[in-house]
């Protein structure tokens, strides 16, 4: 007798920000809804991003209908747009053709919570960073919301247990699930490819690279990691920083670095389609934010066989092993910073080792595939689908 195939479930995904964005909840989200099971799943995707429909998102999807993609408009979640946006989804909704609703993001969340519930529709909330956006009047109304979800699910236990201190949010609606990264895609590269990515830089074969997967944003700290370059620059003068991003600081970076005097020895590559070749060139990877929830960004690196430097913030003391895949560093410390960026430079097959590590651990604990198996199961649960 044969067996029936698995019921299909119903997917809206809410976000605030174009999946063609090149942001780390961006690249989760596209990641999710290119390798869930086809078979299994009819995915919607709204975006609330106002900034427009951006016709490379067709790209960044990959071939075939991985999802239907929307585009509802929100400038102010309490202005016309949001107000457009809410009758829209409350349709949706109310129609019955979903069983799952999930959201990304503070618009996506509130709009979320202030849809009709019925039965046999579960609603999640999918929180990514440690809630440093919400003033405190937020996080007040947050805590009278969390009822509304079903389930909020994060990539980290910090961030779990700063939404269970700042939200009162509930331990049994808590679910973690850890980021994961495309091992295929990052991974370390043989000398040869390494040689030809640093000389499209500008890099010479001997030098010391250090690099920063970051949007150019005051959270990201860039303006530490200049002055700490600065600092070890001056024992290290072959080191060179490569900064993978752009954002509103990009002027103040750069004229921070002019100040500095390392121009000549940073570059600022804007935002690459094709990191992943970037990265195998580096010797080390760097995130110094204030504040971090999970980073896919650090996955990636570490991917790619790097050794890390990172602040000892959030999520990042779940990826970073201290003395074993990198250093961690307290946040808002340029001084602890150079030290730590000096350590390294002194160091090989200290280098080495830690990058080796580092690999080793991603695909152990951190593939993609695990990820997705693991919201696939969580779905399925939360639906009730066999």
């Amino acid at each position: 007798m044969q067996t029936p195939a698995p019921a299909r479930i119903r997917l809206l995904l809410l976000t605030d920000t174009s999946i063609a964005f090149s942001g780390g909840s961006e690249r989760f989200l596209r990641n999710l809804v290119t390798l869930l099971p086809r078979d299994r799943y009819d995915i919607t995707v709204v975006q609330l991003d106002a900034g427009g429909f951006p016709e490379s998102e067709k790209h960044h999807l990959a071939d075939g209908d991985a999802a239907r993609i929307v585009h509802l408009p929100v400038e102010a979640i309490y202005g016309r747009g949001g107000l457009r946006a809410l009758r829209t989804l409350r349709s949706m909704v109310a129609g019955g053709g979903f069983d799952i609703v999930q959201s990304h993001h503070e618009k996506s969340d509130l709009i979320n919570a202030l849809l009709p519930r019925r039965p046999g529709c579960v609603h999640i909330s999918n929180r990514r960073d440690m809630g440093y956006k919400k003033s405190a009047k937020l996080k007040w109304l947050f805590r009278h919301l969390n009822p509304r979800f079903d389930c909020v699910v994060a990539p980290s236990q910090q961030i779990l247990g700063e939404l269970a201190r700042s939200e009162a949010l509930e331990a049994g609606r808590m679910l973690w699930i850890p980021n994961g990264v495309d091992t295929q895609r990052f991974h370390p590269r043989p000398p040869p490819a390494r040689a030809a990515i640093r000389q499209s830089l500008s890099l010479q074969a001997d030098a010391l690279v250090f690099g920063c997967v970051a949007r150019l944003t005051p959270e990201k700290r860039h303006v530490d990691l200049v002055d700490a370059f600065a600092r070890m620059h001056a024992t290290f003068p072959q080191a060179r920083l490569v900064l993978l991003g752009d954002g509103p600081l990009q002027g103040e970076i750069e004229a921070r670095v002019v100040s500095l005097g390392v121009a000549g020895a940073v570059r600022m590559t804007g935002m690459r389609p094709d990191v992943e070749a970037i990265l195998p060139a580096l010797d080390v990877g760097m995130l110094v934010s204030s504040t971090e929830g999970m980073s896919n960004a650090i996955l990636e690196m570490m991917a790619s066989g790097l050794p890390m430097i990172a602040t000892d913030v959030g999520g990042n003391r779940s990826l970073v092993a201290s003395g074993a895949t990198g250093l961690l560093v307290p946040a808002r410390a340029p001084g602890r910073l150079a030290e730590a960026m000096l350590a390294l430079a002194a160091d090989p097959a200290l280098r080495h080792r830690m990058g080796e590590a580092a690999r080793q651990r991603v695909e152990r604990e951190f593939s993609l595939a695990a990820m997705v198996r693991a919201f696939d199961q969580a779905y399925r649960r939360l639906a009730d689908v066999a």
